[in-house]
């Protein structure tokens, strides 16, 4: 008698550890997202300082979400004009991104069972790109151009490994160019300028970098092509002002649903807008700038995860045939009443992974400023092309010595 008591409450046991398992599964996806939720709030608030304390310990998002804090730190450091210590973080993501390239086994597994949540959030191909992009920015700002340098390079294998997703990137690659030529890197530089040419609307905003470059090469036929191209009222100064202008926020990731009956799920993310509104910004007082180089982050995030489509589905598709093989198995064993709890447990525990970098904006826009030498006080004004909703930033009063490339991070 005892013995059969003890089957029951097993048969009972089985059926209801699934809802259990689904239970601790939604406190473990709100635990690990909710301090950067919390901090992306706080960050787009203007209140940097809670943002960052909100990720004061990493173990506080869960370690599934480890590469998210890292580079939500980054960001919120960088906007806090704390170059280095956004490098420490930033340079930590880029250390997980390449240990993720080791797939965990046990990982894979369990997520063939649940969902991603249960993986290590690894990064979009876009995100690890604009890791690099970031760690760039910061060594120009910090004056260390041996070190933009280095993550030039890295930027170069990403794009060489999915050139399409990054084909619209002109942001990123115009500062590959630019950490190229400030460590007299011409050759790499001008290779980077070139496709750059072929791939912009028009040649116009890197023509004079392509003349000067193609010129130290030894390269006269290039001179001649791309000289045509320079701007007519391009300004000349004794040094530059560099910009780096950020704007907007980037679109979050959504759940998308496809459902099969009788109880078959396929979850997807997806984002919830593909393009960013162009933006004219002009410096002030009036001052003429080079052709400004800018990217859509909305548009490129939506195509590295378009790219990664065909990946997901495919898993998806393996998860729920493992997914109905056990809830056949639990009503074999336990009966129809539990196969219909284990299918709606199941059902319940397909949720898509919609974690993504929060902080991030939603488009980069590189401006290069000719300057004669002296002190300058400047405000750089940021508006739709037909001039709406203007806002005005200001840059610090700085002095520009003859010679000089000075850069400067702006956020609106």
């Amino acid at each position: 008698m005892r013995r059969c008591l003890c089957a029951g409450r097993a048969r009972l046991a089985r059926p209801g550890s699934i809802i259990f398992a689904f239970l601790a599964f939604s406190l473990l996806i709100s635990g690990c997202t909710g301090s950067l939720k919390r901090s992306a709030k706080l960050f787009y608030a203007g209140d940097y300082d809670q943002a960052l304390a909100e990720l004061a310990d990493a173990d506080g998002v869960g370690g599934k979400s480890r590469l998210l804090w890292f580079m939500e730190r980054g960001v919120i450091e960088h906007r806090m004009g704390r170059y280095r210590e956004s490098n420490t973080d930033l340079l930590a993501a880029a250390r997980l991104i390449e240990e993720f390239e080791t797939i965990s086994a046990s990982e894979q597994l369990s997520s063939l069972v649940t969902s991603e949540w249960v993986t290590s959030y690894k990064g979009e191909y876009s995100e690890r790109l604009w890791v690099h992009s970031y760690l760039m920015m910061n060594f120009l700002l910090l004056g260390e151009f041996d070190g933009a340098q280095v993550e030039a390079r890295q930027c170069l294998k990403l794009l060489e490994a999915y050139p399409e997703v990054f084909k619209h990137d002109f942001y990123t690659r115009a500062l590959m160019a630019l950490s190229f030529s400030v460590v007299a890197e011409d050759n790499d530089a001008y290779l980077v300028y070139k496709k750059l040419a072929q791939d912009l609307p028009t040649p116009q905003p890197v023509a004079a970098d392509l003349v000067r470059l193609a010129a130290r090469l030894g390269q006269g036929d290039e001179v001649a092509r791309f000289k045509r191209h320079v701007p007519k009222a391009l300004p000349s100064g004794a040094g530059e002002l560099v910009l780096f202008v950020a704007g907007g926020r980037l679109p979050v990731k959504k759940p998308g649903n496809v459902v099969v009956p009788p109880s078959i799920r396929f979850s997807f993310p997806y984002y919830t807008s593909r393009r960013a509104t162009p933006l004219k910004v002009t410096i002030l007082p009036p001052t003429p700038v080079l052709p400004p180089i800018s990217t859509d982050l909305a548009s490129v995030a939506a195509s590295s995860l378009d790219k990664r489509k065909a990946q997901i589905m495919a898993k998806e598709a393996v998860r729920a045939t493992g997914k109905e093989v056990m809830a056949r198995s639990v009503g074999n064993s336990f009966g129809d009443a539990a196969e219909i709890l284990a299918r709606l447990s199941l059902f319940l525990l397909e949720e898509p992974d919609t974690r993504s970098w929060q902080t991030l904006p939603n488009r980069l826009t590189l401006v290069r400023v000719p300057l004669p030498a002296g002190r300058h006080e400047l405000r750089v004004r940021v508006s739709t092309p037909e001039g709406f909703g203007a806002r005005e930033l200001e840059i610090p009063p700085f002095e520009l010595r003859a010679g000089q490339r000075l850069f400067r991070s702006l956020r609106y």
